[in-house]
């Protein structure tokens, strides 16, 4: 990896991560579901400045390409990712079915008196 290569992608994945501390700062995004955007930054700074971990991770775990093992790894994320927010818009639809019956059972007593 070249040097302008490994400087483009510290200096991009930093303001990256600004960016995500920025939106966190201003109540944009909440904290938790930010953390793997940060930790996938760290991680891609890790790699950057480390040319040869992804090659020793990928002979280490019996991958024949270090590309095979990233695609891996991204599906693995997005499965993740997926899993977590259908989870978070579960609990988000239950409490919303339940506000909705709350609030029809206050305006039931209000119009009654």
């Amino acid at each position: 990896m070249s040097i302008r290569l490994r400087v483009f992608l510290i200096v991009s994945t930093l303001i990256f991560i600004i960016g995500i501390i920025n939106s966190i700062k201003k109540n944009d995004v909440n904290i938790k579901y930010s953390l793997i955007w940060l930790f996938s930054g760290i991680l891609i700074i890790v790699v950057t400045l480390i040319p040869n971990l992804l090659e020793i991770l990928s002979d280490f775990l019996g991958f024949e390409l270090v590309s095979n093992m990233i695609f891996l790894l991204a599906i693995l994320l997005l499965l993740v990712l997926s899993y977590s927010f259908t989870v978070i818009l579960s609990r988000h639809a239950k409490r919303i079915r339940l506000l909705t019956q709350e609030i029809s059972i206050l305006k039931e007593r209000v119009d009654k008196k």
